[in-house]
């Protein structure tokens, strides 16, 4: 469960890594001949994908998953998108920012050819609406944090000030001036995010409430256009976008897309031809390891269990000695090496390793700190031990939800298992349901254990962030003044100061880890299982995880 300042389901991602082009290995296949077969003549301009999860919704500047953002990034671009080595490159802007001696203010001029699917030009004015949009409190947009770099975002989200208060303003139709809150060297890679992607107020204004819950009511700026999608389904196709400013790029015509949520039939239908891309978990992952058409993708993501630390009717969520006992109750090199299997590795803390390093001599956060993350039967018990003491009870009851794909119920099953193994007392119900629902979970504020995490940031104080007193992300409830505090310098006073900055963070995850306010898991790698006739796509550890709007069959 990971997924960008984007909530993932099963898995987690945090840091910027180098992007890598999906190319075969020479080595023979374990599994069928079958999987390294081209498509036939007729299907060579048609793209066949395999996903594991439903799209909650397509509403860029309410998206806050991954689910729905691996969608958003294929009909959509905003001024910059990731390119090779995840070098920032422009996509709707027609070069790099001219940025102020400060650090506050870019200017950025946009592509005249650009234009939208109904015929209409992007114009700088989508933008200045799009960004009112998503930090408008009446969008109730669980991501509108992610915009609080720029000028008086976060006081126009609370209600405090005007949406015309916020730091953009067009300067004609071709030219954007944007003003930050404070100086962010992460505010180029923050722009190729799904949140700061342009919206045409015509046609938002034209379809209201409606606007993200079908694939008739967006509109697509970028490679391909939506199709097929009516909010609950599971198929849907794109299709090639002719008004896309580099549509002669742009090789594919159509893209069929079905949700599988079963590891075995992913597999069986990439093996019979019928699909040219599909995830590929579990045992499968062994069977294709020296097959040419498998890939691992790294992409430094945490899975954890997150904790209502506020849970009604479950007083002991809200005891650190108890989440203590679950902390530790996790032998997170089982769950990876013989339950997931997937090149996963055992969590190390909550941000994945190379997410945040020191600055004064590179070493990655996790080394400096020390082994704060392990599994320890005995320290599980001792900690249960003086939780019952406290609670004065004996016996406990939670619920664990998890998705519903073969990854998140195989996470599920061994947790259970652990934490009935490791602690007396404590029984353990499981639910596996859909992506979705479990999204609606999370923000209900109101569950006891949930799998998921984070997608891959550049900044790792995103990160740090979602547990934040108050924050919209801060599912359970946690809150710690001095955590608040060292999050606040390293994003305020702190943010020029590369040294210090690091020291607030390094002081934030020890807070994190020591209340156990999440029980990290896994860092997780993305496994894909690709048609070797398939050319130009392009990878990225976070943001959009695979891009194939260059992609060709040989």
């Amino acid at each position: 469960m990971m997924v960008k300042n984007k909530f993932v389901i099963g898995a987690i991602g945090i840091l910027a890594a180098a992007a890598v082009v999906l190319a075969g290995c020479n080595s023979q296949s374990k599994g069928s001949s079958a999987a390294s077969t081209s498509s036939t003549a007729s299907q060579q301009k048609t793209l066949k994908i395999l996903v594991s999860a439903e799209i909650p919704q397509l509403d860029s500047a309410k998206s806050y998953d991954v689910v729905s953002d691996s969608q958003i990034f294929n009909f959509q671009e905003g001024l910059y998108k990731l390119g090779k080595k995840d070098a920032v490159v422009p996509a709707i802007a027609q070069s790099q920012p001219t940025v102020s001696k400060d650090g506050l203010t870019y200017t950025i001029k946009l592509k005249k050819n650009a234009a939208w699917s109904n015929g209409a030009p992007v114009t700088a004015q989508d933008f200045v609406f799009a960004w009112r949009r998503a930090v408008d409190p009446k969008t109730k947009s669980q991501n509108a944090t992610k915009l609080f770099s720029l000028a008086n975002a976060e006081e126009i989200n609370a209600g405090k000030k005007p949406l015309t208060d916020l730091g953009v303003k067009a300067v004609g139709d071709d030219t954007l001036q944007v003003k930050l809150a404070i100086a962010n060297p992460y505010f180029l890679r923050e722009l190729t995010g799904t949140n700061y992607f342009p919206q045409n107020e015509k046609f938002v204004n034209k379809v209201g409430a409606k606007y993200g819950t079908a694939a008739q009511y967006v509109l697509a700026d970028g490679p391909f256009i939506i199709k097929d999608w009516n909010g609950t389904s599971d198929k849907w196709s794109f299709v090639k976008n002719p008004h896309y400013y580099d549509a002669k790029q742009v090789k594919l015509t159509k893209v069929d897309v079905s949700v599988v949520t079963n590891a075995a039939t992913q597999a069986q239908t990439f093996d019979q031809k019928t699909a040219d891309i599909t995830p590929v978990s579990g045992e499968f992952i062994e069977k294709y390891a020296k097959d040419p058409a498998y890939h691992r993708i790294s992409s430094y993501g945490t899975s954890n269990v997150e904790i209502d630390t506020t849970s009604e009717g479950h007083p002991e969520l809200g005891n650190v000695n108890f989440r203590r006992a679950l902390f530790y109750a996790v032998d997170r090199k089982a769950l990876t090496g013989q339950v997931l299997k997937d090149g996963s590795v055992p969590a190390v803390g909550y941000l994945a390793p190379g997410a945040l390093r020191n600055p004064a001599n590179g070493k990655d956060v996790n080394t400096e700190l020390g082994t704060l993350t392990y599994y320890s039967k005995a320290k599980a018990r001792k900690y249960l031990a003086l939780a019952k003491k406290k609670l004065g009870k004996d016996k406990f009851t939670l619920t664990l939800k998890g998705s519903d794909t073969d990854a998140g119920k195989r996470t599920t099953e061994y947790l259970q298992s652990a934490f009935q193994n490791a602690l007396p007392g404590v029984t353990v119900d499981v639910q596996n349901i859909p992506a979705k629902s479990l999204f609606a979970s999370l923000m209900s504020y109101n569950f006891q254990l949930d799998t998921g995490g984070w997608e891959a940031e550049a900044d790792p104080s995103v990160l740090l962030q979602q547990f934040t007193t108050g924050y919209t992300h801060d599912h359970g409830g946690f809150s710690n003044k001095q955590y608040d505090q060292l999050v606040k310098d390293a994003q305020g006073k702190d943010a020029a100061n590369a040294q210090q900055r690091y020291t607030d963070l390094k002081d934030a995850q020890k807070i994190l880890l020591d209340q156990a306010v999440v029980v990290p898991l896994y860092h997780s790698a993305t496994n894909l299982l690709i048609n070797t006739q398939l050319k130009g796509v392009q990878t990225h550890a976070f943001g959009q995880t695979y891009d194939f709007s260059r992609a060709y069959f040989k």
